[in-house]
């Protein structure tokens, strides 16, 4: 049953990603004709001039930086989100809780998407590698919520 989840999850992401690559594909053969019809315009003018190539061509390059910076932004957003529900998902529960258990609550309370092998292999690691996130391995493949023990109080 939880396959079939996988599965329709991951058939909606590949459409998504579909649609922004067709969306991605009109954006440059657009910016291309638009290009096109310029050069051809200037080339039969009596002067050419170079400016407005130019200004086209940094308007693209400018397009493309700030795709990029936001694609590399995702992951940090991702990661942070996903963080924060899976230690709301641990703060209330009485018991450790397993990867499967934290994956199928997160995609019914926080309709996150991701996958088993990602959570298991990438996420859960290296949110008990961060000592701000109250997140600890109690045994194989269970979590459970790390109570903070409060500075100064220390017993010897």
């Amino acid at each position: 049953m939880p396959n079939d989840k996988e599965k329709l999850i991951i058939c909606e992401l590949m459409r998504e990603l579909i649609g922004e690559r067709r969306g991605i594909s009109m954006l440059y053969h657009d910016f291309k004709k638009k290009l096109d019809h310029i050069m051809e315009k200037d080339r039969s003018g009596p002067n050419f001039s170079t400016n407005s190539l130019m200004i086209i061509v940094k308007e693209k390059l400018k397009q493309q930086e700030d795709y990029i910076y936001e694609n590399k932004t995702q992951n940090c957003i991702f990661f942070d989100r996903v963080s924060r529900a899976i230690v709301s998902i641990l703060k209330g529960s009485p018991i450790p809780l397993s990867n499967m258990q934290i994956l199928d609550k997160l995609i019914e309370k926080y309709e996150a998407f991701i996958t088993l092998k990602n959570l298991t292999s990438n996420v859960l690691p290296k949110m008990n590698s961060e000592c701000s996130l109250p997140v600890q391995k109690a045994y194989r493949e269970y979590w459970k919520y790390k109570l903070l023990s409060k500075e100064g109080s220390s017993s010897l």
